[in-house]
């Protein structure tokens, strides 16, 4: 299991993306990671699912903090539900019925996002702004349903002070 730094300077780019890929790999419920465009990952034959695709999609940089706009998408393929138990008195009852398991990926994908924030929230070294989440279902070519999560996250701008190029000689 990897473990964070806490003098890590999070300004800088890799950093930032390093930690979000510690965190949902270190994730028990998360079988595959990704960062970068997600439509890429559609080529990947039989990746362990769940999966985790972190993004950012911006960033605002000003003196003192610099704003990370990311989304994280938590997707899972959506299995048909076959009552093994029809006709027998220990028929299974489930609460949301269906032919598939999509309020189910919800439920367990919203739990996993609720972890890695509250993680986050508590990690101490980040501010995180509001989250934005958006259920989908069949969003790429490989029929996964998930969430869509979109959250902005500030931390201190230590890379503004220095600067290693000499820009006048």
């Amino acid at each position: 299991m990897a473990t964070l730094n806490s003098a890590s300077n999070y300004c800088v780019y890799y950093v930032m993306m390093d930690y979000w890929k510690t965190i949902l790999k270190n994730h028990p419920s998360i079988g595959f990671v990704s960062h970068g465009d997600i439509f890429s990952l559609d080529i990947k034959e039989f990746p362990m699912y769940p999966i985790a695709n972190i993004n950012v999609d911006s960033t605002d940089i000003t003196p003192k903090i610099v704003t990370y706009n990311f989304t994280l998408i938590l997707a899972d393929k959506p299995k048909l539900i076959t009552p093994d138990s029809i006709n027998n008195k220990n028929k299974q009852v489930l609460p949301y019925e269906g032919i598939d398991d999509v309020n189910d990926i919800y439920a367990n994908l919203m739990g996993i996002m609720n972890d890695v924030m509250a993680y986050t929230n508590n990690f101490g070294q980040f501010e995180l702004g509001t989250i934005r989440t958006v259920p989908f279902l069949d969003r790429f070519d490989n029929v996964l349903a998930g969430w869509a999560i979109s959250f902005d996250v500030s931390v201190p701008n230590n890379c503004f002070n220095y600067c290693t190029i000499n820009l006048n000689p």
